[in-house]
């Protein structure tokens, strides 16, 4: 089980290890997208432990976000390391996650879709 926080605002928080290994992938992809399915419309900001992150973070972080914008929920990212924010905008591509240093930046920044979720 993933930890995680619900705020006072509906926001979700996710929190993942950025050292995830290739074999916990699958599992952990399995749980968040239990989480999503459970929390609908709520915006959702997942944090990440650590300062590198391992390949298998940076695609589970980014198929989350992909899931999260195909089903019209609002997602961001908390990653410490300026490395790490580099990381994730490279491996999305055109779809670049909203990626940000700290929680309570990142649930700021959703603040503006928490009228929507509801």
């Amino acid at each position: 089980m993933l930890p995680i926080k619900v705020t006072h605002s509906g926001v979700l928080i996710i929190r993942l290890q950025a050292d995830l290994d290739i074999g916990s992938r699958a599992a952990t992809s399995w749980a968040i997208d239990g989480l999503l399915a459970a929390h609908r419309s709520s915006p959702v900001v997942l944090e990440l432990s650590g300062a590198v992150l391992s390949p298998a973070a940076v695609s589970t972080v980014v198929r989350a976000i992909r899931v999260c914008r195909d089903a019209g929920t609002a997602a961001a990212v908390v990653a410490s390391g300026a490395e790490a924010r580099r990381a994730l905008g490279l491996a999305a591509g055109a779809h670049t996650p909203d990626v940000h240093a700290t929680v309570p930046l990142a649930v700021a920044a959703l603040s503006p879709t928490l009228g929507a979720a509801a």
